[in-house]
């Protein structure tokens, strides 16, 4: 028991009806624990809900064997232990003393004969529950959070109608049975559906409009009907990096992308205080049955049953959105989403059929090859399964949606390495040089990238394009173990072909006899063979055998290009490596097919950055710099001391500084995935 003036002064509890009061507080028991003292255990059956009267406590959940520190609870009459309140009711997270701790418990049965006693209360408490759990939500969302992006905004010429102006359809046609199949009603009684189904109207809304911005006074829920809608929210400055950058395109950093009909969005508006946490964009044409709070919030009063469910059904979306969250944090904190999976498979196992094929996803996520099974698995669970199984799969889905790009990603280089080696045996070079690069021109499309330098271009193509060369990253091996190497196909598709509307022929090294995928794609392009002394045309047939003939050979089918008026792109290094490092020592065999060729080329540089890394989760950089002549620095080309002191001198010199330029770029802009 506790004195009733000491719990109504706890801010959770305060103004709620005296005769509520005085029974909790016969119930209720005020505790001084220890540091490291474990009030609750993540899993175990919620009995009690806690307040904090004074010190802090640590929320921990469980991944794998050992604990993570996901927030520090200070605030003065906190609620702690919500789980109490919420189906299934066990507890979500573990509750550890950070220091000397005073806690008041209040027995969950005791809540309950309350409740059963006065539905008005129980909406009451339910509402600050939900409001408790959303603060929640806000900080472990910022953990997610990163330097700001531009602020968002609508698309030209569709201006944001905010609470949902516009053309409107009311009554809204078919709105019940929306209402009846969307999972946030379920618990509903049917004359409660039919009621806001009178009440509900339909908005539409264009691609890249948006639906309401983050701050605004909340005021109406929306469900989807049809479309999709992206949430995210504007970071503030100064906090670390969220998943990835390529996240934040348009503005902020996304949260969820809601594309099943039925889901909820603007859940704020019935919690306090009545602001919109996220930003809501269509990505498409769009269509949203709108319910306005002041509707909703008098048949509450008018019906405390309805308000009961609807307070329910609000706890238990934000509830989710919170255990989403800290999903993405565990599989940010450990990068392993098999983990993250894994465990909050674990959590639901009270729940979750031991036939469900939920089970399978860990299983899938572990082989690149059997992703795409994940998925599909995934999706199939959201449309046929059971109330649980549905919940989760919407929860892992919105976790993986990293992977999903990637997966993504993948696919596409999939589909490009067909495009080429798989192509009719008569098909000519030119064409799939063409198709390739416009294929990846596509798959770049999708990734955040930067360009600088374009107006330094020669007007006509037939120059040497140098440039350094990066490693690709093992997520990008092919099933037949070969990796298309992304920072050249980027300067092929994205610059040069962009630039000249005709791929460039590339110098690259001679496939090994183990290398058959490199040997299939590779010599349908039509590019020049080189390995060290050698060279060979994209028929196979090997040169003439001296060193000396080999080099005069790569010169000649080279120089070819450039006199024909193609351009021709090569790495001097040789090899690639991480953008840290790069670049490496040079060789000088491009230069001296500049020097070749009459008339002379330019050299045209170009430094790329971020290219090693995961392509979904970083900004890529290709930086163009001023082209040159080789006769300007070298006049005698001849000279191998001195073409040697200017390639790994003068040239290598401005290439590191230049690819510590790029990365800089890269990083303002948001940087790799850390």
């Amino acid at each position: 028991m506790i004195e009733l003036t000491r719990l109504a002064q706890l801010a959770f509890l305060r103004g709620l009806p005296r005769p509520a009061l005085v029974r909790l507080a016969e119930a209720a028991e005020e505790q001084e624990l220890e540091p490291g003292r474990v009030v609750l255990r993540q899993y175990d059956h919620a009995r009690s809900a806690w307040l904090l009267c004074s010190g802090a406590v640590q929320v921990l959940i469980r991944v794998g064997g050992e604990d993570l520190l996901v927030a520090v609870l200070r605030d003065q009459g906190e609620l702690i232990g919500w789980s109490a309140l919420r189906p299934p009711y066990r507890y979500t997270a573990s509750i550890r003393c950070e220091e000397r701790t005073r806690l008041v418990r209040v027995p969950a049965e005791a809540l309950a004969e309350l409740f059963e006693r006065d539905p008005a209360l129980e909406q009451l408490v339910l509402r600050r529950v939900a409001a408790a759990v959303a603060d929640r939500l806000e900080r472990a969302r910022g953990a997610l959070r990163g330097p700001p992006g531009p602020a968002a905004a609508p698309a030209p010429g569709t201006p944001a109608r905010g609470r949902g102006g516009g053309a409107v359809t009311t009554p809204a046609a078919g709105a019940a049975g929306l209402l009846e199949r969307s999972p946030f009603f379920e618990a509903f009684a049917p004359d409660d559906l039919a009621a806001l189904a009178a009440a509900a109207r339909v908005v539409p809304f264009g691609a890249g409009e948006r639906v309401f911005a983050e701050g605004e006074p909340a005021t109406t829920l929306y469900l989807l009907v049809a479309g999709a809608v992206r949430l995210a929210f504007t970071p503030p400055a100064g906090e670390a990096p969220p998943d990835g950058p390529v996240e934040r395109r348009g503005g902020g950093l996304p949260l969820q992308l809601v594309g099943h009909a039925g889901y909820p969005i603007g859940w704020s508006a019935l919690v306090e205080p009545y602001a919109y946490r996220a930003t809501a964009t269509a990505t498409r044409p769009t269509r949203l049955l709108a319910l306005d709070r002041a509707c909703l919030e008098e048949r509450s009063r008018a019906r405390p049953a309805f308000g009961v469910a609807l307070a329910r059904a609000v706890l238990g979306l934000v509830g989710d959105r919170l255990r989403a969250t800290r999903l993405r944090l565990v599989a940010r904190r450990y990068d392993d989403h098999v983990l993250a999976i894994r465990d909050l498979l674990e959590q639901s196992g009270t729940q979750l059929s031991v036939a469900s094929p939920l089970h399978k996803l860990p299983h899938y996520l572990q082989n690149r090859l059997t992703v795409a099974d994940a998925f599909h698995t995934l999706d199939q669970v959201e449309l046929h399964g059971d109330p649980v199984e549905r919940h989760l799969a919407s929860l892992c889905a919105d976790s993986l949606r990293g992977v999903r790009r990637e997966l993504w990603l993948y696919q596409q280089l999939q589909a490009i390495y067909e495009i080429v080696a798989g192509a009719p045996p008569g098909t000519a070079p030119e064409d799939l040089r063409r198709d390739c690069a416009l294929a990846f021109q596509r798959l770049f499309a999708g990734t955040r990238h930067r360009i600088l330098g374009t107006g330094r271009l020669p007007p006509r193509p037939g120059h040497v394009f140098v440039m350094n060369h990066l490693s690709n990253h093992p997520d990008n091996l092919l099933p037949n173990n070969f990796i298309l190497t992304l920072d050249t196909h980027f300067v092929s598709s994205m610059i040069l072909l962009a630039r000249y509307g005709e791929a460039p022929i590339r110098v690259i090294r001679r496939s090994r006899p183990d290398e058959h995928g490199h040997q299939r794609f590779y010599d349908r392009l039509g590019y020049v063979y080189a390995s060290p002394g050698s060279a060979a045309g994209a028929d196979g047939r090997d040169p003439p055998g001296t060193p000396e003939a080999r080099h005069r050979h790569l010169l000649d089918a080279a120089g070819a290009h450039l006199a024909a008026g193609r351009n021709v792109v090569i790495c001097p290094e040789g090899s690639c490596t991480s953008t840290e490092r790069s670049p490496l020592r040079m060789r000088p065999g491009a230069f001296r097919l500049a020097a070749h060729v009459r008339p002379e080329p330019l050299i045209v540089p170009v430094a790329v950055a971020n290219f090693d890394k995961r392509l979904m989760r970083t900004t890529t950089v290709a930086v163009v710099h001023e082209p040159f002549r080789l006769s300007d620095h070298v006049p005698d080309a001849g000279d191998a001391r001195a073409l040697l002191g200017f390639v790994n001198g003068e040239v290598g010199r401005w290439f590191r500084g230049w690819v510590r330029d790029a990365a800089a770029v890269a990083e303002a802009d948001g940087g790799p995935d850390r």
